[in-house]
C-alpha cells in the first residue's frame, strides 16, 4: 500500500469527555481541512491488549521463532502505510497511559522496530515526521523546571522513535485538569493549537 500523504494517529485516553479527546478531534479537523488522509488507532475503543504473552517475551528476549499475533501485524501495517505518526495522550504519573506503554512493548517488536539478528533488517519504515501531542495537568514551566520535559524527550524521541523518524515534535497542552481548565479557560486555545498542528502538516 502507498504511504504517500497519510498520517496515522495513535490515540490513548479512556474518556470522550476529556480535553485530550477534544485535542484529538481538533487535530483531525485540521487534517480534514487540508484534505490529508489519515487512519487512527484508538487504543481504548479497540480494547487493545497491552499484556505481553510468554511467547512474545521469549520472541523478544530469547530469539525464539514465534509468529506475531494478528492484532500486532495489523498495527505494524498501519504504521508502514503512513509517513507521519501522531501520538495523542495524557500524562499519567509523568508517563504515557499503560495502554500506550503496552502498545510500544507489543507493536515495536524485534524485527520491526529493530533488527531481529545480524543480517536481518527491521521492517519499520522511517517516518518523515512523528508528533507527540501530550496533555498534562501541570504547567509547562513546572514540567521543564522539574526535568520532566527532558525526561519525556529521552523516552519518546531518543528511545521509542530512535532511528525511525526524520524529525520529531513534542507539543504540550498544559494545565488541563478540570479545576485548572475552569480557572484558566485554556480549552479554546488548546483546540485552536491542535487544529493548527493538523493544518500545518506538510509531506
Amino acid at each position: 500500500m502507498s504511504r504517500k500523504g497519510k498520517v496515522h494517529i495513535i490515540y490513548c485516553h479512556p474518556s470522550k469527555k476529556s480535553i485530550t479527546y477534544k485535542i484529538k478531534e481538533a487535530y483531525i479537523k485540521g487534517l480534514i481541512e487540508k484534505r490529508i488522509n489519515y487512519t487512527i488507532t484508538d487504543l481504548y475503543e479497540l480494547d487493545f491488549n497491552t499484556d505481553i504473552s510468554e511467547e512474545e517475551y521469549l520472541r523478544e528476549n530469547n530469539n525464539m521463532d514465534y509468529p506475531l499475533s494478528e492484532d500486532i501485524i495489523q498495527e505494524q501495517e498501519k504504521i508502514n502505510d503512513a509517513n507521519i505518526l501522531t501520538f495523542i495522550f495524557p500524562l499519567f504519573w509523568m508517563d504515557a497511559p499503560s495502554k500506550l506503554v503496552g502498545y510500544f512493548s507489543r507493536v515495536f517488536t524485534k524485527g520491526f522496530k529493530y533488527d531481529y539478528d545480524e543480517g536481518t533488517n527491521a521492517t519499520m519504515n522511517i517516518m518523515d515526521e512523528t508528533n507527540f501531542l501530550i496533555s498534562a495537568g501541570s504547567s509547562y514551566e513546572t514540567l521543564k523546571d522539574d526535568g520532566k520535559v527532558e525526561a519525556l524527550e529521552t523516552i519518546f524521541v531518543k528511545d521509542r522513535m530512535a532511528g525511525k523518524t526524520k524529525r520529531t515534535n513534542l507539543y504540550f497542552f498544559t494545565e488541563t485538569t478540570f479545576l485548572k481548565e475552569k480557572e484558566l479557560n485554556k480549552l479554546q486555545n488548546h483546540i485552536k493549537k491542535a487544529k493548527n498542528i493538523g493544518k500545518k502538516t506538510i509531506f
